[in-house]
């Protein structure tokens, strides 16, 4: 034993009872100092290669995935600010594929024929005849569905907000819209000899029947979800062919021209950046509303090709054709594709600077 012992001593493997709690505390410093190096070296290696967390990297190329960031933005998103307008923007919305985006078009576009041609054979039959609510509740069935469908109930339209903000949006937008309108109207009688007289009075039965579902049927139609879902793929591409699909779809009217085209490519243009405002529809639903009842019925000119039955006042006169529009009505004038163009300006500067409000405030 004592052999075995003394050979203990010699070799260091002995642990005396005394000796367990007598390690150097500057050499257990240095045994723990060594570990924590080795992961900052692999945390700095891992950094220069891109594949950190919440690292400097990637926030060169997009938005931080801090976690400071992420609870800031899901406190903008939870929260009722005093601007909800602009609560979509805190977080971006991922990318679609091209193939998805081919996809989810075709099914909508499906549906809404499908529905379209059911409900207005039957309208037809039963003697009806109201088309633009055929036409509506083909888009309304088929944004369902397709939501439905596609991302599984789950998708903010912006149309079901707080009463309040959206009768805000669609006065601003009847007010946007009436300056637009009158300001071209008084330009065309300026550069013509056009004038209004009295009419018959204003056409309350088209006004249910055409006016109020022609204009909720093309907002949702060229900035619903469609239009919603290709700007996730490319906003300039999706305002860009909504935009001359819109012109297209007028291209048989009565009275159509190369400057009536124009102006319908760019009034696309204006109503896709009426949606980007505040991300809702509301507020082009408004232009669109005002911009019809007020150059048709009240004023007394066509839309674009349609001529109602009776209205407040009638133009009647005479000019060149790109002044006064002809038959296509106030929308084929020169006169306006300046103020469409003077609204789009308008428009993107207001952008500018909710933009610019929007980052100050995430900042302070």
């Amino acid at each position: 034993m004592e052999r075995i012992g003394k050979l203990n001593d010699e070799g260091g493997n002995e642990h005396r009872s005394g000796e367990q709690g007598g390690v150097d505390p500057r050499q257990q410093a240095r045994d723990q100092k060594d570990p924590a190096n080795e992961l900052a070296v692999r945390r700095d290696v891992a950094e220069e290669d891109g594949d950190a967390v919440g690292g400097e990297v990637l926030g060169e190329g997009r938005d931080t995935a801090r976690a400071e960031h992420l609870a800031h933005a899901v406190r903008n998103e939870n929260q009722a600010a005093s601007h909800p307008e602009d609560q979509r923007r805190t977080i971006q919305p991922p990318t679609v594929h091209f193939v998805e985006l081919l996809g989810t078009i075709t099914l909508f576009v499906s549906i809404y024929l499908a529905t379209f041609l059911a409900i207005g054979y039957a309208s037809t039959a039963l003697g009806a005849g109201y088309h633009q609510w055929a036409a509506l509740a083909g888009v309304v069935v088929a944004t369902a569905l397709t939501i439905r469908i596609i991302e599984r109930g789950r998708w903010r339209l912006g149309v079901f907000v707080p009463p309040s903000i959206g009768t805000a949006d669609f006065l601003r937008g009847g007010l946007f819209a009436a300056v637009l309108i009158l300001v071209v109207d008084g330009a065309a009688q300026a550069t013509t000899h056009l004038h209004h007289v009295r009419g018959a009075g204003f056409p309350w039965l088209e006004l249910i029947t055409v006016f109020a579902p022609a204009a909720v049927h093309e907002e949702l139609l060229f900035r619903g979800y469609v239009f919603q879902k290709m700007r996730m793929w490319s906003r300039m591409g999706a305002i860009g062919i909504t935009s001359i699909v819109f012109a297209a779809l007028h291209a048989t009217n009565r009275g159509i021209s190369t400057i009536a085209i124009i102006n319908l490519v760019i009034a696309g243009v204006l109503l896709a950046l009426a949606y980007e405002r505040y991300q809702r529809l509301w507020f082009p639903i408004g232009i669109h509303f005002v911009w019809n009842i007020l150059s048709g019925p009240i004023l007394g000119y066509g839309v674009s090709g349609y001529a109602a039955d009776t209205t407040v006042f009638r133009t009647i006169g005479s000019g060149p054709l790109v002044v006064t529009g002809g038959a296509f009505g106030i929308e084929g004038s020169v006169w306006m594709a300046v103020a469409e163009l003077g609204g789009i300006f308008w428009l993107l500067n207001e952008l500018r600077i909710s933009n610019e409000e929007f980052r100050m405030k995430n900042n302070s």
